[in-house]
């Protein structure tokens, strides 16, 4: 049994679990961040496949279960999260060569911090990023709601369609490209039974905060020129995260390796997860991390 660790920063809590190598001679460290509406337990299916590189740490992303926005009247800047979440990158895994693995909001946040923090981080995994603001509709009605003051509408109809039969099923299904094959297989039912309770304990406030924060993001100018050794992937049939986004990245970023599945959608690491595997594997064992052109699997 893992030990959940909890971190405090000024007005927030998140909480990590490391989970150690298979391999004892591994100096690697990976922290592995969700995406939005992520909770604990979100990147078990990936977990193993990362042990083999090293230290597994599975940190929450800010506001997200069981993490804790404390004041919840004070609006999110992408400087205050960035701060937040780095901090506790650093107290869960140490302050320099540290591969971070981040998908969605997670992802925009691994690219992130490691533009501004080049000097601690040895590598960056980011699937289907997110890249800039304003989020699209339906979504945005939440985010016009917190801004009139009437997020609690958004609260409790969060709350009403979590409670719906199969509702996390729905969800998964939106963003990936084809359903029916990805509930149907045995490892994505198990995986979804037990992820379900923690998903059910999102606090609808603090998800509410963190979208009204992407609304307002662009991460453009703080990534551009990164240079650390970094692997975008993403579906070509994402409907959440605009290709064209992630492909400006690509341009502007000197060390991509940017990898494009065809026939997926925005969970690459759950939809193609073998084949997501193969690319990172080749990617973590690379000595030189040069970067290539972009390319489909």
């Amino acid at each position: 049994m893992f030990v959940r660790q909890t971190f405090a920063w000024k007005n927030h809590h998140l909480t990590y679990v490391k989970h150690p190598s298979l391999n004892p001679k591994s100096k690697e460290k990976i922290v592995l961040i969700g995406g939005w509406c992520s909770a604990a337990g979100y990147w078990a299916l990936n977990i193993p496949f990362f042990q083999q590189f090293g230290d597994v740490i599975e940190l929450d992303l800010v506001g997200h279960y069981p993490a804790e926005i404390l004041d919840q009247k004070k609006a999110l800047s992408l400087q205050d999260f960035l701060d937040v979440q780095a901090n506790a990158v650093w107290a869960s895994a140490g302050e320099k060569d540290i591969t971070l693995v981040g998908h969605s909001t997670g992802g925009m946040a691994v690219l992130a911090i490691a533009a501004l923090f080049p000097e601690r981080i040895k590598q960056v995994i980011s699937i289907a990023p997110f890249v800039h603001g304003p989020v699209r509709h339906p979504l945005k009605l939440g985010v016009i709601g917190l801004r009139m003051n009437l997020g609690s509408v958004f609260d409790f109809g969060f709350r009403v369609g979590r409670s719906l039969p199969k509702s996390l099923e729905i969800g998964f299904s939106y963003g990936v490209y084809d359903s029916k094959e990805f509930h149907e297989r045995d490892e994505i039912q198990k995986f979804l039974e037990e992820y379900n309770p923690q998903f059910e304990c999102l606090n609808p406030r603090n998800i509410l905060m963190i979208l009204e924060m992407l609304d307002r993001t662009d991460i453009r100018p703080i990534v551009f020129g990164n240079k650390v050794p970094t692997l975008i992937l993403r579906g070509e049939e994402d409907p959440v995260i605009l290709g064209k986004d992630v492909q400006e990245l690509e341009r502007t970023t000197p060390n991509v390796k940017a990898i494009l599945f065809s026939e997926c959608g925005h969970f690459v690491h759950l939809e193609k997860k073998f084949a997501a595997e193969k690319v990172m594997k080749d990617f973590l064992l690379s000595k030189k991390n040069n970067p290539s052109k972009k390319s489909f699997f």
